[in-house]
Protein backbone atom coordinates (compact mmCIF):
# COMPACT_ATOMS: atom_id res chain seq x y z
CA UNK A 1 0.00 0.00 0.00
CA UNK A 2 1.60 3.03 -1.30
CA UNK A 3 0.98 6.43 1.07
CA UNK A 4 1.16 9.89 -1.10
CA UNK A 5 2.76 12.80 0.77
CA UNK A 6 -0.74 14.76 0.51
CA UNK A 7 -1.84 12.03 2.92
CA UNK A 8 0.72 12.23 5.32
CA UNK A 9 0.16 16.07 5.94
CA UNK A 10 -3.61 15.43 6.09
CA UNK A 11 -3.31 12.75 9.33
CA UNK A 12 -0.74 15.01 10.53
CA UNK A 13 -3.02 18.12 10.46
CA UNK A 14 -5.99 15.84 11.90
CA UNK A 15 -3.09 14.74 14.41
CA UNK A 16 -2.48 18.36 15.91
CA UNK A 17 -6.27 19.28 15.42
CA UNK A 18 -7.56 16.40 17.92
CA UNK A 19 -4.49 17.72 20.56
CA UNK A 20 -6.04 20.98 20.21
CA UNK A 21 -9.42 19.57 21.14
CA UNK A 22 -8.16 18.08 23.45
CA UNK A 23 -6.25 20.55 25.68
CA UNK A 24 -9.21 22.78 24.90
CA UNK A 25 -11.83 20.29 26.72
CA UNK A 26 -8.98 19.42 29.31
CA UNK A 27 -8.65 23.42 29.88
CA UNK A 28 -12.63 23.94 30.11
CA UNK A 29 -12.67 20.87 32.70
CA UNK A 30 -9.94 22.64 34.50
CA UNK A 31 -11.86 26.06 34.60
CA UNK A 32 -15.00 24.85 36.12
CA UNK A 33 -12.65 24.04 39.23
CA UNK A 34 -12.74 26.04 42.35
CA UNK A 35 -9.81 28.21 42.46
CA UNK A 36 -9.07 27.28 45.77
CA UNK A 37 -8.92 23.65 44.69
CA UNK A 38 -6.59 24.43 41.81
CA UNK A 39 -4.27 26.52 43.96
CA UNK A 40 -3.71 23.39 46.53
CA UNK A 41 -3.57 20.73 43.62
CA UNK A 42 -0.74 23.21 42.54
CA UNK A 43 0.89 23.69 45.92
CA UNK A 44 0.90 19.86 46.76
CA UNK A 45 2.78 19.35 43.36
CA UNK A 46 5.20 21.92 43.95
CA UNK A 47 5.74 20.68 47.61
CA UNK A 48 7.01 17.85 45.72
CA UNK A 49 8.74 18.52 42.79
CA UNK A 50 10.05 21.46 40.92
CA UNK A 51 10.08 19.85 37.88
CA UNK A 52 6.50 18.78 38.13
CA UNK A 53 5.86 21.90 38.84
CA UNK A 54 6.95 23.39 35.70
CA UNK A 55 5.20 21.02 33.98
CA UNK A 56 2.18 22.00 35.34
CA UNK A 57 2.50 25.32 35.12
CA UNK A 58 2.70 25.13 31.40
CA UNK A 59 -0.16 22.63 30.82
CA UNK A 60 -2.38 25.15 30.21
CA UNK A 61 -2.98 28.84 31.07
CA UNK A 62 -5.65 28.25 34.03
CA UNK A 63 -2.84 26.18 35.55
CA UNK A 64 0.06 29.06 34.81
CA UNK A 65 -1.83 31.64 36.35
CA UNK A 66 -2.42 29.46 39.47
CA UNK A 67 1.28 28.40 39.89
CA UNK A 68 2.21 32.10 40.41
CA UNK A 69 -0.10 32.40 43.82
CA UNK A 70 1.94 33.26 46.79
CA UNK A 71 0.73 30.09 48.64
CA UNK A 72 2.13 27.73 45.82
CA UNK A 73 5.57 29.43 46.20
CA UNK A 74 5.11 29.28 50.18
CA UNK A 75 4.97 25.48 49.98
CA UNK A 76 7.21 24.86 46.75
CA UNK A 77 10.52 22.69 47.29
CA UNK A 78 13.63 23.84 47.45
CA UNK A 79 15.13 20.13 47.22
CA UNK A 80 16.63 20.13 43.58
CA UNK A 81 17.80 23.66 44.12
CA UNK A 82 21.36 23.91 45.09
CA UNK A 83 22.84 25.61 48.09
CA UNK A 84 25.34 27.64 46.25
CA UNK A 85 24.86 27.18 42.14
CA UNK A 86 27.82 26.44 40.04
CA UNK A 87 28.40 30.44 38.36
CA UNK A 88 29.83 29.12 34.88
CA UNK A 89 28.97 31.71 32.15
CA UNK A 90 27.15 29.31 30.36
CA UNK A 91 24.51 28.60 32.76
CA UNK A 92 24.11 32.48 33.91
CA UNK A 93 20.44 32.61 32.27
CA UNK A 94 19.51 29.64 34.21
CA UNK A 95 21.37 30.39 37.40
CA UNK A 96 19.34 33.75 37.25
CA UNK A 97 15.90 32.10 36.63
CA UNK A 98 16.95 29.84 39.89
CA UNK A 99 17.44 32.12 41.85
CA UNK A 100 14.91 34.34 41.06
CA UNK A 101 12.37 31.16 41.69
CA UNK A 102 14.29 30.78 45.34
CA UNK A 103 13.69 34.73 45.88
CA UNK A 104 10.43 34.44 45.25
CA UNK A 105 9.50 31.74 47.74
CA UNK A 106 11.67 33.63 50.45
CA UNK A 107 9.36 36.45 49.63
CA UNK A 108 6.58 34.81 50.08
CA UNK A 109 7.11 32.62 53.54
CA UNK A 110 8.41 29.52 52.03
CA UNK A 111 10.12 28.64 55.20
CA UNK A 112 13.16 26.22 53.79
CA UNK A 113 13.98 29.48 51.87
CA UNK A 114 14.45 31.70 54.75
CA UNK A 115 16.17 29.00 56.33
CA UNK A 116 19.01 28.93 53.97
CA UNK A 117 18.95 32.73 53.58
CA UNK A 118 19.68 32.80 57.27
CA UNK A 119 22.58 30.13 57.19
CA UNK A 120 24.36 32.04 54.44
CA UNK A 121 24.07 35.35 56.02
CA UNK A 122 25.47 34.70 59.17
CA UNK A 123 27.98 31.88 58.38
CA UNK A 124 29.57 33.35 55.15
CA UNK A 125 28.31 36.91 54.69
CA UNK A 126 28.46 37.67 58.50
CA UNK A 127 25.45 39.46 59.15
CA UNK A 128 24.00 37.79 62.86
CA UNK A 129 20.50 40.54 62.60
CA UNK A 130 19.68 39.65 59.53
CA UNK A 131 19.79 35.93 59.62
CA UNK A 132 18.02 35.84 63.13
CA UNK A 133 15.80 37.71 61.28
CA UNK A 134 15.32 35.13 58.35
CA UNK A 135 15.75 32.28 60.80
CA UNK A 136 12.87 33.46 63.42
CA UNK A 137 10.44 33.70 60.30
CA UNK A 138 11.26 30.19 59.49
CA UNK A 139 11.09 28.33 63.11
CA UNK A 140 7.51 30.78 63.54
CA UNK A 141 6.26 28.37 59.94
CA UNK A 142 7.50 25.19 61.74
CA UNK A 143 10.87 24.87 60.29
CA UNK A 144 12.73 23.01 63.08
CA UNK A 145 16.16 23.13 61.44
CA UNK A 146 16.04 27.05 62.16
CA UNK A 147 15.77 26.48 65.97
CA UNK A 148 18.57 24.73 65.64
CA UNK A 149 20.44 27.26 63.59
CA UNK A 150 19.26 29.98 66.36
CA UNK A 151 20.67 27.83 69.05
CA UNK A 152 24.09 27.27 67.38
CA UNK A 153 24.38 31.18 66.82
CA UNK A 154 23.24 32.21 70.31
CA UNK A 155 25.70 30.20 71.46
CA UNK A 156 28.43 31.53 69.43
CA UNK A 157 27.11 34.90 70.07
CA UNK A 158 27.73 34.30 73.83
CA UNK A 159 27.01 36.46 76.63
CA UNK A 160 22.89 35.77 77.67
CA UNK A 161 21.96 34.44 74.44
CA UNK A 162 24.28 31.70 74.77
CA UNK A 163 22.13 30.36 77.68
CA UNK A 164 19.41 31.14 75.74
CA UNK A 165 21.12 29.42 73.06
CA UNK A 166 22.18 26.23 75.14
CA UNK A 167 18.57 26.20 76.60
CA UNK A 168 17.16 25.59 73.22
CA UNK A 169 19.47 23.05 72.09
CA UNK A 170 18.60 20.90 75.52
CA UNK A 171 15.19 21.68 74.72
CA UNK A 172 15.66 20.15 71.30
CA UNK A 173 17.34 17.09 72.72
CA UNK A 174 15.09 16.07 75.81
CA UNK A 175 14.22 12.63 74.32
CA UNK A 176 15.39 9.80 72.41
CA UNK A 177 12.94 11.11 69.27
CA UNK A 178 13.69 14.93 69.97
CA UNK A 179 17.82 13.59 69.79
CA UNK A 180 17.01 11.75 66.23
CA UNK A 181 15.33 14.69 64.52
CA UNK A 182 18.13 17.27 66.10
CA UNK A 183 21.00 15.32 64.47
CA UNK A 184 18.84 15.34 61.04
CA UNK A 185 19.19 19.27 61.27
CA UNK A 186 22.54 18.93 62.25
CA UNK A 187 23.78 17.22 59.58
CA UNK A 188 21.47 18.98 57.13
CA UNK A 189 23.90 22.34 58.64
CA UNK A 190 27.16 20.46 58.53
CA UNK A 191 26.44 19.59 55.02
CA UNK A 192 25.72 23.21 54.03
CA UNK A 193 29.02 24.37 55.41
CA UNK A 194 30.57 21.83 53.54
CA UNK A 195 29.60 23.71 50.71
CA UNK A 196 29.63 27.71 51.69
CA UNK A 197 33.05 29.15 52.38
CA UNK A 198 32.53 30.25 55.82
CA UNK A 199 33.96 33.72 56.51
CA UNK A 200 31.82 35.02 60.28
CA UNK A 201 35.03 35.61 62.40
CA UNK A 202 32.25 34.87 65.23
CA UNK A 203 32.55 31.06 64.36
CA UNK A 204 36.63 31.01 63.17
CA UNK A 205 37.66 32.16 66.79
CA UNK A 206 37.52 30.38 69.90
CA UNK A 207 35.19 27.59 69.99
CA UNK A 208 32.60 28.03 72.83
CA UNK A 209 32.61 25.68 75.47
CA UNK A 210 28.85 25.65 77.15
CA UNK A 211 30.04 23.36 79.78
CA UNK A 212 32.77 24.16 81.69
CA UNK A 213 32.17 21.07 84.16
CA UNK A 214 32.68 18.45 81.32
CA UNK A 215 30.16 16.16 82.44
CA UNK A 216 31.25 12.28 81.03
CA UNK A 217 28.31 11.21 78.37
CA UNK A 218 26.74 8.26 79.33
CA UNK A 219 24.77 5.81 76.98
CA UNK A 220 21.73 3.97 78.06
CA UNK A 221 22.92 0.84 76.31
CA UNK A 222 26.43 0.72 78.18
CA UNK A 223 28.08 2.09 74.95
CA UNK A 224 29.46 5.12 73.66
CA UNK A 225 29.31 6.58 70.38
CA UNK A 226 30.61 9.50 68.18
CA UNK A 227 28.31 8.97 65.44
CA UNK A 228 25.13 8.75 67.44
CA UNK A 229 23.50 10.26 70.14
CA UNK A 230 19.81 9.49 70.54
CA UNK A 231 20.58 6.66 73.42
CA UNK A 232 23.18 9.37 75.22
CA UNK A 233 22.13 10.62 78.57
CA UNK A 234 23.25 14.07 79.39
CA UNK A 235 24.24 15.56 82.68
CA UNK A 236 22.91 18.91 82.01
CA UNK A 237 21.52 21.06 78.62
CA UNK A 238 25.17 22.54 78.09
CA UNK A 239 26.88 19.31 78.03
CA UNK A 240 24.02 18.54 75.20
CA UNK A 241 25.16 21.47 73.17
CA UNK A 242 29.20 20.90 73.54
CA UNK A 243 28.22 17.72 71.41
CA UNK A 244 26.69 20.17 68.80
CA UNK A 245 29.16 22.70 68.78
CA UNK A 246 31.68 19.88 68.37
CA UNK A 247 30.21 19.02 65.20
CA UNK A 248 29.95 22.02 63.44
CA UNK A 249 33.33 23.36 64.83
CA UNK A 250 35.12 19.94 63.31
CA UNK A 251 33.93 21.33 59.42
CA UNK A 252 34.75 25.21 59.85
CA UNK A 253 37.99 25.96 57.97
CA UNK A 254 40.99 26.74 60.14
CA UNK A 255 43.11 29.08 59.74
Amino acid sequence: MVINRNSRKITKSRGRANNKLIKDNFCSSIESLPNELLIEIVAKIASVSFKNYINVKLSCKVFHEVANERYVYQNATLAEFPIEPSWEKRKQEKINKLTSFVELCRECGNTEALYRKGVMDFFKDDRPELALEFLKRAAKGGHVGAFYVIGIIMVFMGGDYKKKGIMLIGNMKQTKPLRKITREYRNKLVEILRIIWVNNPLVLGQRPTPCTIQHQRIRSNGWDSEDEDEDIDFHCDACSCDVEIAYIVNVLPRY
